[in-house]
């Protein structure tokens, strides 16, 4: 048998390898931040709602109805609809709305400039009627037209508990966000960052957004600290001081976190249109870091779709020296896991990236912007937030929201190198996840008709990319797995 024969066979054999479940729990709960992601059915009907189906927009429903008088809360979106109260969230969120104000509590909302204000979403409730309440109103602010209010972002002061939580995520308040797209939301407890996020909604309900020169960049780069953290976490938002590539904006922090990265990379992106990320990407596979990451078919697929050029380049960048790729995958289509994205527009609607989830300095970059040069350069394009957040837990939730939705999370045989002698080299890839929950053994078959897996090697039981000599004796197997 020649090498490539060899190696033909090897190919058709990772699909046999044992793959392991993947988390499917949408909220992951620390001592000063929640996680939350759903996991989408693709039906609006409320008799196959689903568990964590809706878990962000509940999300957003109890932080309201938690305010009471004294309080007060302003909440952002871009988008606006629904008005089921099983399967919505325009509708539903109206209705806490109304209840919050008629409680005494003071309530901010900042729509962009494509809400409908008026529309009824809730009997007899719209944004505008609120807005126009006798007593105790809703302070409402619409963005203007040119550039986007792209903000989905809302901070809470409960003046009891003296506790201040701020909700920043890819979730609009729309039904279709829980039931057709792959969200993921975090509720951070931090006084500087809901200061800074204050200020900056503030400034949106004064009528002061994107093209306004007179807006301030004051709440821009707060720092901040979570508890048990390793270092500070950060918040930028969108516009920025400085346009420039490699100016003071998130484009920067974010090429530079990627250039620092040493073990692992994930991400999750609705949009990516920035070479500058696709070279960092390329960089940190040559310097030997695994990446993975989905983009939805609905931004990549054809030419002229948005993310077609970059996805392009991350799969052929003739700046690859080695063989270690960016792994790009397609999302599942639902939570259920049998099929995969059939061109759904905004299937994938996170934008994330998770660096070195198990270093000592792990890093979740996340928020409501895309990965574009408006998101993330510009200075009068949109208003947007993106977190940087140090913390090796919310690092791992991110990492259960990219198991759920894609197959990045499974272990895999990576590549076969014959040797002298009719010996192989064989590299395989093991996720971070508890090393319970890892594969142990080389396993090998001399047939997948009638398959007798028989353990050949075991394997080092620590995440990352691994190698095993395997003699020509076991080689005459022909079919591998890992189990």
């Amino acid at each position: 048998m020649t090498d490539t024969q060899r190696t033909a066979l090897f190919v058709f054999a990772v699909v046999a390898f044992l793959a392991l479940a993947p988390a499917r729990a949408g909220t992951v709960t620390g001592a000063d931040w929640i996680v939350r992601f759903n996991l989408p059915d693709q039906t609006t009907s409320y008799k196959t709602i689903g568990p964590d189906e809706f878990v962000i927009r509940d999300a957003w429903l109890a932080r309201i109805d938690a305010l009471k008088k004294g309080d007060w809360a302003c909440l952002s979106t871009y988008t606006f609809s629904g008005p089921s109260e099983s399967s919505g969230a325009a509708g539903p969120i109206l209705g806490a709305i109304s209840n919050a104000l008629a409680r005494g509590a003071s309530v901010g909302f900042v729509a962009a400039y494509g809400v409908d204000v008026a529309s009824n979403y809730w009997p007899g409730c719209s944004l505008k009627s609120l807005s126009a309440r006798k007593s105790n109103p809703l302070k409402l602010s619409r963005a203007p037209s040119g550039g986007i209010m792209h903000d989905k972002l809302g901070v809470f002061w409960y003046k009891t508990s003296k506790e201040r939580w701020v909700l920043s995520g890819s979730w609009n308040y729309t039904g279709g966000a829980s039931s057709q797209q792959w969200n993921i939301l975090t509720e951070i407890k931090n006084d500087a960052l809901a200061a800074a996020v204050s200020n900056e909604l503030s400034q949106m309900l004064a009528g002061h957004f994107h093209s306004d020169k007179d807006k301030s960049h004051a709440p821009d780069n707060t720092r901040f600290r979570l508890a048990s953290a390793p270092a500070d976490s950060w918040v930028r938002f969108a516009p920025y001081p400085d346009g420039a590539y490699g100016g003071d904006n998130a484009l920067r922090d974010i090429t530079n976190a990627i250039a620092a990265a040493t073990t692992d990379i994930y991400f999750s992106l609705n949009k990516l249109t920035r070479q500058d990320v696709v070279d960092q990407l390329v960089r940190a596979c040559n310097r030997g870091v695994t990446v993975h990451g989905v983009i939805p078919k609905s931004d990549r697929l054809y030419p002229g779709s948005d993310s077609y050029a970059m996805y392009t380049n991350l799969l052929y960048s003739p700046a690859y020296t080695t063989a270690n790729r960016v792994r790009l995958y397609d999302a599942y289509y639902a939570a259920d896991r049998t099929s995969y994205d059939n061109n759904n527009r905004d299937l994938v609607h996170t934008k994330y990236m998770v660096i070195d989830p198990l270093g000592s300095k792990p890093l979740v970059i996340h928020g409501s912007a895309n990965w574009t040069a408006s998101a993330l350069v510009l200075t009068s394009a949109n208003d947007e937030n993106i977190l940087f957040l140090s913390h090796p837990g919310i690092a791992s939730a991110f990492l259960a929201q990219f198991a759920a939705e894609t197959d990045g999370m499974n272990p895999r045989l990576l590549s076969l190198t014959p040797r002298r002698g009719g010996a192989l080299d064989i590299a395989y890839w093991l996720p971070p996840l508890p090393a319970a929950s890892l594969p142990k053994s080389l396993a090998a078959s001399p047939s997948l008709a009638q398959p007798k897996w028989v353990a050949v090697s075991n394997l080092t039981a620590t995440p990352g990319t691994h190698t095993l000599g395997i003699p020509a004796a076991t080689n005459a197997a022909r079919y591998f797995r890992l189990q």
